[in-house]
Protein backbone atom coordinates (compact mmCIF):
# COMPACT_ATOMS: atom_id res chain seq x y z
CA UNK A 1 0.00 0.00 0.00
CA UNK A 2 1.21 3.47 -1.05
CA UNK A 3 0.01 6.16 0.75
CA UNK A 4 2.62 9.27 -0.44
CA UNK A 5 4.19 9.88 -3.94
CA UNK A 6 3.79 13.79 -3.72
CA UNK A 7 0.43 14.09 -1.96
CA UNK A 8 1.67 17.14 -0.05
CA UNK A 9 2.58 20.06 -2.59
CA UNK A 10 5.86 21.80 -1.43
CA UNK A 11 6.26 24.49 -3.73
CA UNK A 12 5.07 27.34 -1.67
CA UNK A 13 7.15 29.12 0.72
CA UNK A 14 5.87 28.38 4.61
CA UNK A 15 5.40 31.58 6.74
CA UNK A 16 5.60 30.30 9.89
CA UNK A 17 2.04 30.56 12.07
CA UNK A 18 3.86 32.60 14.91
CA UNK A 19 4.98 35.25 12.76
CA UNK A 20 1.41 35.79 11.47
CA UNK A 21 0.29 35.94 15.18
CA UNK A 22 2.81 38.15 16.65
CA UNK A 23 2.91 40.21 13.57
CA UNK A 24 6.27 42.18 12.13
CA UNK A 25 8.45 43.22 14.49
CA UNK A 26 7.95 46.89 12.42
CA UNK A 27 4.67 46.93 13.74
CA UNK A 28 3.81 50.18 16.55
CA UNK A 29 1.90 48.47 19.42
CA UNK A 30 -1.09 50.27 18.46
CA UNK A 31 -1.30 48.18 15.26
CA UNK A 32 -0.88 44.94 17.30
CA UNK A 33 -3.39 45.84 19.91
CA UNK A 34 -6.35 47.38 17.74
CA UNK A 35 -8.55 44.71 17.02
CA UNK A 36 -12.73 44.69 16.43
CA UNK A 37 -15.66 41.94 15.94
CA UNK A 38 -16.83 41.45 12.75
CA UNK A 39 -19.54 39.37 11.69
CA UNK A 40 -20.43 36.59 9.19
CA UNK A 41 -24.11 36.16 8.14
CA UNK A 42 -27.05 34.79 10.36
CA UNK A 43 -27.60 31.97 7.52
CA UNK A 44 -23.62 30.94 7.68
CA UNK A 45 -24.41 30.53 11.97
CA UNK A 46 -27.94 28.93 12.19
CA UNK A 47 -26.02 26.41 9.58
CA UNK A 48 -26.83 22.73 11.25
CA UNK A 49 -23.01 21.50 12.01
CA UNK A 50 -23.50 17.90 11.07
CA UNK A 51 -25.27 18.62 7.71
CA UNK A 52 -22.55 21.09 6.92
CA UNK A 53 -19.72 18.80 7.91
CA UNK A 54 -21.17 16.44 5.83
CA UNK A 55 -21.71 18.67 2.85
CA UNK A 56 -18.64 19.73 2.72
CA UNK A 57 -16.73 16.32 2.84
CA UNK A 58 -19.32 14.87 -0.05
CA UNK A 59 -17.42 18.66 -1.81
CA UNK A 60 -14.43 16.74 -1.89
CA UNK A 61 -15.37 14.21 -4.59
CA UNK A 62 -15.68 16.95 -6.99
CA UNK A 63 -11.95 18.18 -6.62
CA UNK A 64 -9.56 17.34 -8.87
CA UNK A 65 -8.06 13.77 -8.30
CA UNK A 66 -5.57 13.55 -5.44
CA UNK A 67 -2.03 13.54 -6.60
CA UNK A 68 -1.33 10.73 -4.58
CA UNK A 69 -3.92 7.67 -5.38
CA UNK A 70 -4.25 4.62 -3.10
CA UNK A 71 -5.53 2.66 -6.03
CA UNK A 72 -6.31 3.22 -9.56
CA UNK A 73 -9.79 1.99 -10.71
CA UNK A 74 -9.24 0.29 -14.02
CA UNK A 75 -12.55 -0.51 -14.94
CA UNK A 76 -14.61 2.08 -17.64
CA UNK A 77 -17.75 1.25 -15.90
CA UNK A 78 -19.40 3.57 -12.81
CA UNK A 79 -18.41 2.40 -9.34
CA UNK A 80 -20.27 2.60 -6.33
CA UNK A 81 -18.86 4.86 -3.79
CA UNK A 82 -17.41 3.17 -1.13
CA UNK A 83 -17.76 5.21 1.81
CA UNK A 84 -20.11 7.86 2.65
CA UNK A 85 -19.69 11.02 3.46
CA UNK A 86 -20.66 10.71 7.15
CA UNK A 87 -18.62 7.76 7.51
CA UNK A 88 -15.16 9.66 6.56
CA UNK A 89 -16.76 12.40 9.30
CA UNK A 90 -16.59 9.72 11.74
CA UNK A 91 -12.89 8.72 10.56
CA UNK A 92 -12.43 12.70 12.02
CA UNK A 93 -14.50 13.68 14.82
CA UNK A 94 -12.59 11.50 17.61
CA UNK A 95 -9.55 13.85 16.96
CA UNK A 96 -9.53 16.95 18.84
CA UNK A 97 -8.18 20.21 17.51
CA UNK A 98 -7.10 23.44 19.43
CA UNK A 99 -8.29 26.69 18.38
CA UNK A 100 -7.56 30.53 19.78
CA UNK A 101 -10.73 32.44 21.28
CA UNK A 102 -12.14 35.30 23.26
CA UNK A 103 -13.90 34.23 26.86
CA UNK A 104 -17.32 34.00 24.89
CA UNK A 105 -15.35 31.46 22.22
CA UNK A 106 -15.05 33.85 19.43
CA UNK A 107 -12.22 33.33 17.37
CA UNK A 108 -8.98 35.40 16.68
CA UNK A 109 -7.80 35.89 12.90
CA UNK A 110 -4.57 37.43 11.84
CA UNK A 111 -3.76 39.38 8.72
CA UNK A 112 -0.56 38.07 7.85
CA UNK A 113 2.57 38.77 4.91
CA UNK A 114 0.10 37.37 2.27
CA UNK A 115 -2.93 40.15 2.93
CA UNK A 116 -5.09 36.84 4.02
CA UNK A 117 -7.41 37.20 7.60
CA UNK A 118 -7.46 33.33 8.99
CA UNK A 119 -8.09 31.52 11.84
CA UNK A 120 -5.96 28.38 13.00
CA UNK A 121 -7.10 24.87 14.12
CA UNK A 122 -3.54 23.63 15.92
CA UNK A 123 -3.28 19.32 16.02
CA UNK A 124 -2.10 19.77 19.21
CA UNK A 125 -2.78 21.83 22.28
CA UNK A 126 1.48 22.32 22.76
CA UNK A 127 1.63 24.44 19.27
CA UNK A 128 -2.21 26.24 20.41
CA UNK A 129 -0.08 27.56 23.35
CA UNK A 130 2.81 28.14 22.13
CA UNK A 131 1.96 30.45 20.10
CA UNK A 132 -0.76 32.19 22.15
CA UNK A 133 2.20 32.74 24.43
CA UNK A 134 4.04 34.67 21.27
CA UNK A 135 1.87 37.10 20.51
CA UNK A 136 0.85 37.84 24.35
CA UNK A 137 4.44 38.75 24.48
CA UNK A 138 4.99 40.26 21.13
CA UNK A 139 1.58 42.63 21.72
CA UNK A 140 2.79 43.31 25.00
CA UNK A 141 6.19 44.55 24.29
CA UNK A 142 5.03 46.34 21.15
CA UNK A 143 2.50 48.66 23.85
CA UNK A 144 5.19 49.26 26.49
CA UNK A 145 7.17 50.54 23.29
CA UNK A 146 4.59 52.73 22.68
CA UNK A 147 3.61 53.78 25.69
CA UNK A 148 7.84 55.12 25.98
CA UNK A 149 7.80 57.16 23.06
CA UNK A 150 4.22 58.99 23.85
CA UNK A 151 5.67 59.65 27.66
CA UNK A 152 8.89 60.98 25.76
CA UNK A 153 6.88 63.35 23.66
CA UNK A 154 4.85 64.63 26.36
CA UNK A 155 7.99 64.79 28.73
CA UNK A 156 9.67 66.91 26.01
CA UNK A 157 6.82 68.98 25.85
CA UNK A 158 6.33 69.58 29.19
CA UNK A 159 3.53 67.17 30.17
CA UNK A 160 2.58 64.55 32.56
CA UNK A 161 3.21 61.42 31.94
CA UNK A 162 0.22 59.22 30.70
CA UNK A 163 -2.50 57.79 33.13
CA UNK A 164 -4.06 54.69 33.05
CA UNK A 165 -6.91 56.18 31.15
CA UNK A 166 -4.87 58.04 28.53
CA UNK A 167 -3.05 54.64 27.52
CA UNK A 168 -5.73 52.55 27.15
CA UNK A 169 -7.19 55.48 25.14
CA UNK A 170 -3.63 56.68 23.07
CA UNK A 171 -1.87 53.33 23.58
CA UNK A 172 -4.42 50.33 23.85
CA UNK A 173 -4.82 47.21 25.23
CA UNK A 174 -3.00 43.92 24.84
CA UNK A 175 -5.95 42.16 22.43
CA UNK A 176 -4.77 38.43 23.21
CA UNK A 177 -4.83 38.81 27.21
CA UNK A 178 -8.75 38.04 27.24
CA UNK A 179 -7.91 34.91 24.64
CA UNK A 180 -8.09 31.47 25.69
CA UNK A 181 -7.72 28.20 23.98
CA UNK A 182 -10.72 25.93 22.61
CA UNK A 183 -11.34 22.65 21.55
CA UNK A 184 -12.99 21.33 18.69
CA UNK A 185 -13.23 18.35 16.57
CA UNK A 186 -11.25 17.69 13.50
CA UNK A 187 -14.21 17.34 11.34
CA UNK A 188 -15.08 20.80 12.21
CA UNK A 189 -11.79 22.68 11.62
CA UNK A 190 -11.96 20.37 8.09
CA UNK A 191 -15.24 21.39 7.24
CA UNK A 192 -14.35 25.30 7.42
CA UNK A 193 -11.21 24.97 5.62
CA UNK A 194 -12.76 23.23 2.67
CA UNK A 195 -14.84 25.89 2.26
CA UNK A 196 -12.09 28.58 1.32
CA UNK A 197 -12.62 32.03 1.55
CA UNK A 198 -15.30 32.63 3.66
CA UNK A 199 -16.86 36.31 3.63
CA UNK A 200 -12.99 37.08 3.29
CA UNK A 201 -11.69 34.83 5.98
CA UNK A 202 -9.43 31.69 5.87
CA UNK A 203 -9.60 28.83 8.43
CA UNK A 204 -6.79 26.65 8.50
CA UNK A 205 -5.46 23.38 10.19
CA UNK A 206 -2.01 23.94 11.45
CA UNK A 207 0.39 21.09 12.41
CA UNK A 208 3.18 22.11 15.09
CA UNK A 209 6.74 23.98 13.12
CA UNK A 210 8.24 20.36 14.00
CA UNK A 211 5.92 18.39 12.51
CA UNK A 212 6.61 20.11 9.32
CA UNK A 213 9.95 19.85 9.41
CA UNK A 214 9.70 16.21 10.53
CA UNK A 215 7.99 15.56 7.00
CA UNK A 216 10.00 17.92 4.79
CA UNK A 217 12.77 15.79 5.93
CA UNK A 218 10.93 12.55 4.97
CA UNK A 219 9.86 13.81 2.13
CA UNK A 220 13.18 15.07 1.24
CA UNK A 221 11.39 18.54 0.05
CA UNK A 222 12.14 22.39 1.03
CA UNK A 223 8.56 23.75 1.70
CA UNK A 224 4.95 22.72 2.44
CA UNK A 225 2.21 24.87 1.53
CA UNK A 226 0.15 26.31 4.23
CA UNK A 227 -2.96 24.80 5.30
CA UNK A 228 -1.52 20.91 4.19
CA UNK A 229 -1.28 18.49 7.36
CA UNK A 230 1.26 15.86 6.96
CA UNK A 231 0.94 12.41 8.38
CA UNK A 232 3.68 9.61 9.00
CA UNK A 233 3.26 6.09 8.93
CA UNK A 234 5.06 2.21 8.35
CA UNK A 235 3.58 0.31 5.53
CA UNK A 236 4.05 -2.60 7.95
CA UNK A 237 2.38 -0.94 11.27
CA UNK A 238 -1.35 -2.74 11.05
CA UNK A 239 -2.96 -2.79 14.49
CA UNK A 240 -5.40 -5.34 15.74
CA UNK A 241 -8.55 -3.59 17.54
CA UNK A 242 -11.04 -4.41 19.71
CA UNK A 243 -14.15 -2.79 18.50
CA UNK A 244 -15.01 -1.29 14.72
CA UNK A 245 -13.25 1.75 13.59
CA UNK A 246 -15.39 4.49 11.18
CA UNK A 247 -15.39 1.96 8.37
CA UNK A 248 -16.40 -1.19 10.48
CA UNK A 249 -13.20 -2.62 10.54
CA UNK A 250 -11.45 -4.17 13.33
CA UNK A 251 -8.33 -3.99 11.94
CA UNK A 252 -6.29 -0.33 11.95
CA UNK A 253 -3.41 0.89 10.04
CA UNK A 254 -2.30 4.35 12.33
CA UNK A 255 -1.29 7.88 10.55
CA UNK A 256 0.16 10.04 12.90
CA UNK A 257 0.29 14.03 13.32
CA UNK A 258 4.00 13.15 15.37
CA UNK A 259 6.77 11.32 13.67
CA UNK A 260 7.45 10.57 17.59
CA UNK A 261 4.70 8.92 18.64
CA UNK A 262 4.57 6.59 15.40
CA UNK A 263 8.58 6.14 16.15
CA UNK A 264 7.37 5.43 19.70
CA UNK A 265 4.45 3.05 18.62
CA UNK A 266 6.94 0.62 16.47
CA UNK A 267 9.30 0.53 19.36
CA UNK A 268 6.79 -0.66 22.19
CA UNK A 269 5.40 -3.07 19.92
CA UNK A 270 8.62 -4.53 18.16
CA UNK A 271 11.17 -3.95 20.73
CA UNK A 272 13.89 -6.09 18.77
CA UNK A 273 13.06 -4.90 15.15
CA UNK A 274 14.68 -2.68 12.88
CA UNK A 275 13.18 0.50 12.56
CA UNK A 276 11.08 0.24 8.76
CA UNK A 277 11.03 3.58 6.50
CA UNK A 278 9.36 6.14 7.60
CA UNK A 279 6.45 7.54 5.12
CA UNK A 280 4.27 10.73 5.09
CA UNK A 281 0.60 11.62 3.34
CA UNK A 282 -1.02 14.78 3.70
CA UNK A 283 -4.40 14.77 5.41
CA UNK A 284 -6.54 16.50 2.69
CA UNK A 285 -5.02 14.57 0.00
CA UNK A 286 -5.90 11.43 1.99
CA UNK A 287 -9.58 12.66 2.62
CA UNK A 288 -10.09 13.25 -1.26
CA UNK A 289 -9.18 10.23 -1.98
CA UNK A 290 -11.26 8.23 0.54
CA UNK A 291 -14.26 10.45 -0.99
CA UNK A 292 -13.32 9.10 -4.34
CA UNK A 293 -12.41 5.56 -3.48
CA UNK A 294 -15.35 3.38 -5.36
CA UNK A 295 -15.55 -0.60 -4.63
CA UNK A 296 -12.70 -1.44 -6.49
CA UNK A 297 -10.21 0.44 -4.70
CA UNK A 298 -7.74 -0.42 -2.13
CA UNK A 299 -9.51 -3.03 0.50
CA UNK A 300 -6.46 -1.45 2.93
CA UNK A 301 -8.29 2.09 2.52
CA UNK A 302 -11.34 1.08 5.44
CA UNK A 303 -8.38 0.22 8.04
CA UNK A 304 -7.13 3.72 8.28
CA UNK A 305 -7.45 5.85 11.52
CA UNK A 306 -5.67 8.57 12.60
CA UNK A 307 -3.99 9.02 15.75
CA UNK A 308 -4.14 12.09 17.79
CA UNK A 309 -0.97 13.92 19.52
CA UNK A 310 -0.56 12.19 22.92
CA UNK A 311 -2.60 13.81 25.77
CA UNK A 312 -4.65 15.63 23.26
CA UNK A 313 -7.96 14.41 24.67
CA UNK A 314 -7.11 15.22 28.44
CA UNK A 315 -6.25 18.79 27.04
CA UNK A 316 -9.88 18.96 24.69
CA UNK A 317 -11.64 18.18 28.42
CA UNK A 318 -9.44 20.40 29.77
CA UNK A 319 -10.52 23.12 27.63
CA UNK A 320 -14.25 22.48 27.83
CA UNK A 321 -13.73 22.84 31.38
CA UNK A 322 -12.34 26.15 31.03
CA UNK A 323 -14.55 27.56 28.72
CA UNK A 324 -17.30 26.50 31.11
CA UNK A 325 -20.91 27.42 29.57
CA UNK A 326 -19.65 29.43 26.66
CA UNK A 327 -19.67 28.03 22.84
CA UNK A 328 -16.03 26.51 22.37
CA UNK A 329 -16.50 28.34 18.74
CA UNK A 330 -18.94 30.85 17.70
CA UNK A 331 -19.54 30.97 13.90
CA UNK A 332 -20.51 34.05 12.30
CA UNK A 333 -18.20 36.39 14.82
CA UNK A 334 -14.67 37.36 14.43
CA UNK A 335 -11.98 39.29 16.40
CA UNK A 336 -9.76 40.55 14.14
CA UNK A 337 -5.91 40.96 14.93
CA UNK A 338 -4.14 43.56 12.51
Amino acid sequence: MQLLGKACSFSIKRLTISQKLIGSEQESGKEIASFETQFITPEFQSLNRRALITSVIASCAVLPKSPVALAEDSSEAPQKERFTSAEVARLLSPIPTFTIVDKTGTPYMVVGEDAKMSAYFFTSFGEAERVLNLAKKSASRGLKELQTEKNGERKAAGQKPLTKEEIEVEVGLNPWESARISSVPLDFAVTLSNRGKLKGAYFRVAPREEDIDDALVVDKSDDLEEGKVPLFYFDDLELESGKENWSGSNKEIPLYFQKGQLLNEWKRRNPKKDIPEIKTTELFSLLTTLVQATSNSDADLEKLVIIAPKDSENKAALCEKRGGIEKPFKLGERILVL
